[in-house]
Parts: C-alpha cells; structure tokens; sequence
C-alpha cells in the first residue's frame, strides 16, 4: 500500500514540477552597463552598486523574471535581489556563506536561486510540512473511521508525507 501511494505522489509531484517550470517565467539577468567599485567577488555583472527600489524597478523594466542585484540604500553593506514577478517587483535580502541563499535553501548561483523563487513564488506558499497537514489525511486515511484514530493519526500522516516530500530525490 505504502510503495503504490509513493508511485502515485511520485507521479503526481513530477506533473506538478513540470507544470511548474512550464509556467514560470525565465530568469533573466539585467546587466550593468558600468564597472561597479565595491562589487562583492561573488556576485556577477548583474550587480548594480547602492541603488533605490525605485531605480531597480525602472531598471527591470516590467520584464517578467527579469532580476538584478543592488546594494541596499538603507542599509548599505546588505544586499538586495530585485526580481519582476507577477507584474511587481519582488525584493529579497540577499546573504552568502560561501552559497546564496534567501532563506534556508542555499545555491550556487544566483540564476539557481532566482529559478527557484519564480517556481515556488507563483503557487501557494506551502512548504513539505504544509503540504503534509493537507495532503497527509487524504492519501492516508486509517482504516477505521473512528474520529478519535483519526485525529490521533494526522500527525504520523502529516510526517510520512513531509518525509516523502523533503527527500524525493533519495526515495524516488
């Protein structure tokens, strides 16, 4: 039973990563026309030096994934990823430990990291944890229709699945 549910969330999720990468726009870096003093090693010629929001929107030019990298005005030695998704301008903190990264998810390069938020950004939020909690009592509902062994297998429900979701790449 367990083996046929992962073929099917297998399935399931490859549709909808492909569906994913179908839809969302392509990356595509901005280029600074100028050599810029003080750009970090690790940044590329995407990075536009200490410029305003407002700079970087025009900059973009309402071309759907198109990012550029900026030196925040407000608070300069942080760094700033500009992206134009959803006909808005997105902006992200930037940091690098040797991999950038927004939040805990590392890459390395920018054109990964930017891929990947234009792939998550435009569904609905939900991590393998959230994916979990909605998805775990359908694909594994107990035997018993008891509402108490209900309620007491949601959780073990809700973790099989944030555990088949986070390491797909190994168990598939």
């Amino acid at each position: 039973m367990l083996m046929c549910m992962c073929a099917f969330t297998d399935c399931i999720f490859s549709l909808a990563v492909y569906q994913l990468q179908q839809e969302a726009p392509r990356p595509k870096r901005i280029i600074c026309p100028r050599e810029v003093e003080n750009r970090p090693k690790y940044y590329g010629r995407e990075f536009h030096g200490i410029i305003s929001r407002e700079q970087a929107d025009e900059l973009l030019g309402g071309a759907e994934g198109a990012y550029i990298l900026r030196e925040s005005q407000r608070q300069p030695g942080c760094y700033t990823l500009a992206l134009r998704f959803g006909n808005q301008t997105l902006n992200y903190r930037l940091f690098y430990d040797g991999k950038h990264f927004v939040g805990e998810k590392r890459f390395e390069s920018i054109h990964d990291l930017v891929t990947d938020v234009t792939l998550n950004e435009k569904e609905n939020f939900m991590n393998a944890e959230n994916l979990g909690i909605v998805f775990g009592p359908t694909l594994m509902r107990p035997p018993e229709e008891s509402t108490l062994a209900t309620l007491n297998d949601m959780r073990y429900q809700k973790l099989i699945v944030q555990i088949l979701i986070e390491n797909e790449d190994v168990l598939f």
